[in-house]
């Protein structure tokens, strides 16, 4: 990313590139300046049932997903205390209702939430404000998966996949649910607006959300039958799996 006022830098989260990246912001910063605000915007995403998966691709979420806010976070917040500014991480909708398939991602989001609330109510007593922010529907947007990278992805898991577990799903069965993946590839909105307007917000106004929920009606509504409706109605509802 070029420009004027935004610096831009792949981090080896949460390993040394957080700590590299804190200390050349310290020396870019005027003496007596501060941070206003980090945003916690990095994010894995992978796919397949349980068993398909390695404890390496539930720890590399994770890792990620998690403890890469845990190291920025601890990086940066002491400039963000000093100007009682902001944090403001991003998780996503997949943290208030789970999907089949998607368990480590899922999971992560899950963590996601309850990490920044306890942040939230931490480091209120030094003012600053802690946001979540839970998109909907954006992989069009994103691409955090294409077709070409489901394949991929499905290819590794099947000839990785245990024989007993490979005998069980059958091939016919793991490429249905595979389809079922790759549908989602193209799906949701290409239009970030509401995303970035959910930053600024976050991140500019005077009396911040502690969440936001850029997305559409179906996921909204989605989101409010699994927060408040009783559980068997969210599952009649929302949730099937290829057989």
């Amino acid at each position: 990313m070029a420009s004027p006022t935004v610096d831009a830098a792949d981090l080896d989260i949460p390993g040394a590139g957080v700590r590299w990246w804190g200390a050349g912001v310290l020396r870019l910063l005027p003496p007596g300046e501060v941070l206003w605000g980090v945003v916690n915007n990095a994010g894995l995403a992978t796919f397949g049932d349980l068993e398909w998966l390695s404890l390496d691709d539930y720890r590399r979420l994770y890792e990620v997903n998690v403890l890469g806010i845990v190291a920025t976070s601890q990086t940066f917040l002491p400039l963000v205390r000093k100007a009682r500014g902001r944090v403001v991480n991003i998780s996503s909708l997949l943290a208030r209702f789970a999907v089949p398939m998607r368990s480590p991602y899922v999971a992560s989001k899950y963590a996601v939430e309850g990490l920044s609330d306890c942040m939230r109510y931490e480091l209120r007593d030094w003012g600053v404000n802690v946001s979540i922010i839970e998109p909907g529907n954006y992989i069009a947007g994103t691409n955090i998966f294409t077709a070409a990278g489901v394949d991929a992805t499905a290819t590794r898991l099947w000839e990785t996949m245990g024989e007993e577990v490979r005998a069980l799903y059958g091939e016919s069965l793991f490429w249905r649910r595979v389809a079922v993946m790759k549908k989602y590839a193209d799906a949701g909105s290409t239009d970030l607006t509401p995303v970035l307007q959910a930053f600024a917000s976050a991140l500019l106004d005077r009396w911040p959300q502690p969440r936001y929920q850029p997305a559409d009606l179906y996921f909204k509504t989605r989101c409010l039958v699994a927060t408040h409706g009783p559980e068997w109605l969210y599952d009649a509802l929302y949730i099937s799996t290829p057989k």
